[in-house]
């Protein structure tokens, strides 16, 4: 049996600048929505912390993100810790942009 998942509108193309990041919920979950030079990402919504903050509170330098509560980083890309890497990686989602407008992959 073949089940095709339906991608889900995040928004245009246009609502979110380069190099910064957005918060999406869809379903009660949080994604975080990524805009780099090189393309658009996408992982789970908040960082392993205590405080489960907001990715998109996070501060992104490059292909990277710091979190806002702990300061631990990781990759946009591929989600891999970067500055402890005894911390799981961030789930990432597929995404991508078609006319204009912005779909994830759940």
């Amino acid at each position: 049996m073949n089940l095709e998942i339906e991608p889900v509108h995040v928004g245009e193309e246009e609502d979110i600048d380069i190099g910064s990041v957005e918060n999406f919920e869809h379903e009660e979950i949080d994604y975080a929505i990524f805009r780099l030079e090189s393309g658009f990402f996408a992982t789970q919504g908040h960082c392993y912390c205590e405080d489960q903050t907001f990715l998109s509170e996070a501060s992104v330098e490059g292909e990277e993100l710091e979190c806002a509560s702990c300061g631990n980083t990781f990759s946009i890309v591929s989600g891999d810790p970067v500055s402890d890497l005894e911390l799981p990686p961030l789930k990432t989602y597929d995404i991508y942009e078609e006319d204009g407008n912005i779909y994830l992959n759940l």
